[in-house]
């Protein structure tokens, strides 16, 4: 029975980490409170370190939100969510290689939210290892997809741009 009970609080903490996460205004301290009781109880879930890298994310904690997220891959690696985020940190550390690794490895396991943005990074990752063409292909892909979620337009403006300055500067 204890099991049983253990579950259950967790998915309560982990509910009730969302709500603080996703409050107006954020209190990310608290959603991390939250879910370090969730992995504490939990420590073989890969949702709870998932959630737990992102707000680690969100307070700059770069150690701790990069640890939680291989933890999560380790336990989870079917999820796409923590190899994206990691390629995404990856890039913002100028890792290129390693984030270009991580994101084709996420976006071959087709999310369904997010799809474009993670395309967006790995061209942003290519362009920063110098493979500008490798870039362009990705932006052109992006301009190929069809709508999946409201904020769409963002991804589809944004390769454009990319692929008209580059296009620009080769006349």
């Amino acid at each position: 029975m204890k099991g049983l009970v253990e579950n259950t609080n967790s998915s309560v903490l982990l509910h009730e980490g969302h709500e603080l996460f996703f409050a107006e205004p954020p209190d990310y301290g608290g959603a991390a409170a939250a879910f370090e009781k969730v992995v504490s109880q939990r420590p073989d879930w890969a949702e709870g370190h998932c959630w737990l890298g992102i707000t680690y994310e969100r307070l700059s904690r770069e150690e701790e939100t990069e640890r939680e997220w291989l933890i999560a891959i380790e336990l989870d690696s079917s999820d796409s969510r923590p190899i994206i985020s990691l390629g995404i940190l990856r890039l913002g550390q100028k890792r290129f290689e390693e984030a270009i690794a991580l994101l084709e490895r996420g976006i071959a396991l087709k999310p369904h939210y997010g799809f474009a943005d993670a395309k967006l990074f790995l061209a942003d990752a290519l362009e920063g290892a110098g493979n500008i063409e490798g870039a362009k292909s990705q932006w052109r892909e992006v301009l190929e997809l069809e709508p999946m979620y409201p904020s769409y337009d963002e991804p589809i403006n944004e390769a454009r741009q990319k692929l008209l300055m580059y296009d620009r500067s080769n006349s």
